[in-house]
């Protein structure tokens, strides 16, 4: 029985009316022990004191934050109740439902366009959106090889940067690149994402794209911080090629890591005609890296013009320019490449004299006088 106090006690059904609750949620809270009525009428209905309500009003800030019932409870119980960590996780749990909300709001939009065509298509885009995601890899992989023009290109991107598996991502790689131009806009803004495997994944694709138009760019990528990321670009603009690209990568040669700088040599092996007379003038260059780095990519385009001006290399007073000029003249025909490995068995460098009489003997002929 209430007695003695200043304020009113309220009914179950006064505080469920003032609180916007209903009063079988009242009734629940007082059987798990959270809000216990404190006093009982003399017909032995609840009566909430003024302190009864101040605690509802806890509990009610509590939820507000997205804290279960028992998290309430033990914060408002426990002496040791960590808070701040019970806020990160709920932190955690809304971001992850908002990033569960935009995928959907995405995925929504995309289905404009099946949806035009009927429900039955816009229920065969859903199924195979949601088989990409299967948690088995063979079923994404399955899906990634079935994927028609109705499966929306943001779930093709998306899956592509987070699935774990290379091969599934190699197929959704081609799948995103049937979209062609708009593969290109979803793809570009991933290349500055803060994932290096993103990035580099991004660039891979946007191989596949094909558009040239997205080369200053990528080159951008040779000047990565993540090695992985920067060989990767010198990949993709070795597949480009053209004068954008060879640029790049001539600007590139010998200035990053020795993955790296191996990733530009061989992508300028295959960036196209021009990219000879772009090395040539790197082969006089300062840095020994620089002259050893543009005598390994010449040799391995193989062009015969390239002998006179790496024939002077044998006798650099660096040994490793020296010898990645003997192995690159080894790699080219014609008599003035021969000419030079011949004048390099009276080299007082051992190893090159090792090697140009290696060469000759296993099938360089004299030159012809």
């Amino acid at each position: 029985m209430q007695t003695g106090v200043e304020e009113p006690w309220l009914t179950v059904g006064e505080v469920a009316k003032h609180a916007g609750l209903s009063v079988r949620t009242l009734h629940h809270w007082d059987q798990r022990g959270l809000l216990v009525a404190s006093g009982r009428s003399a017909s032995d209905y609840r009566l909430y004191s003024p302190a009864d309500l101040r605690r509802l009003l806890q509990i009610q800030h509590l939820k507000s934050l997205g804290l279960s019932l028992d998290e309430v409870a033990a914060a408002l119980s426990a002496k040791d109740f960590d808070a701040r960590e019970v806020l990160e996780d709920h932190i955690t749990e809304v971001e992850e439902r908002i990033v569960a909300e935009q995928r959907l709001l995405r995925t929504l939009r995309a289905l404009r366009g099946p949806a035009e065509a009927g429900w039955r298509e816009v229920l065969s885009a859903v199924a195979q959106a949601q088989s990409l995601r299967h948690p088995q890899p063979h079923v994404r992989f399955r899906a990634a090889l079935d994927v028609t023009s109705g499966v929306p290109l943001e779930n093709l991107v998306e899956q592509l940067v987070s699935d774990p598996e290379p091969g599934v991502r190699e197929v959704l790689t081609w799948a995103v690149a049937r979209h062609g131009e708009a593969a290109r806009d979803a793809l570009v803004p991933l290349l500055t994402h803060p994932d290096p495997v993103v990035r580099a994944q991004a660039a891979h694709a946007l191989s596949k794209v094909g558009d040239i138009s997205v080369v200053p760019i990528v080159a951008q990528l040779l000047e990565d911080d993540s090695p992985v990321v920067a060989a990767k670009a010198a990949q993709v603009l070795g597949r480009f090629g053209g004068p954008a690209a060879q640029r790049a990568l001539v600007a590139a040669l010998g200035q990053g890591p020795d993955d790296v700088d191996a990733a530009v040599v061989a992508a300028l092996e295959h960036a196209g005609d021009g990219v000879v007379d772009l090395l040539v003038p790197l082969l006089h260059g300062v840095s020994p890296r620089v002259r050893a780095g543009a005598a390994e990519a010449l040799g391995l385009i193989g062009a015969p013009s390239a002998a006179a001006p790496l024939a002077p290399l044998l006798r650099d007073p660096d040994s490793c320019v020296r010898f990645e000029a003997i192995v690159a003249l080894g790699q080219l025909p014609g008599d003035a490449a021969t000419a030079a490995i011949e004048g390099a068995r009276s080299s007082s460098d051992d190893r090159l004299r090792h090697i140009a009489a290696r060469l000759i003997r296993d099938g360089r002929t004299t030159p012809r006088r």
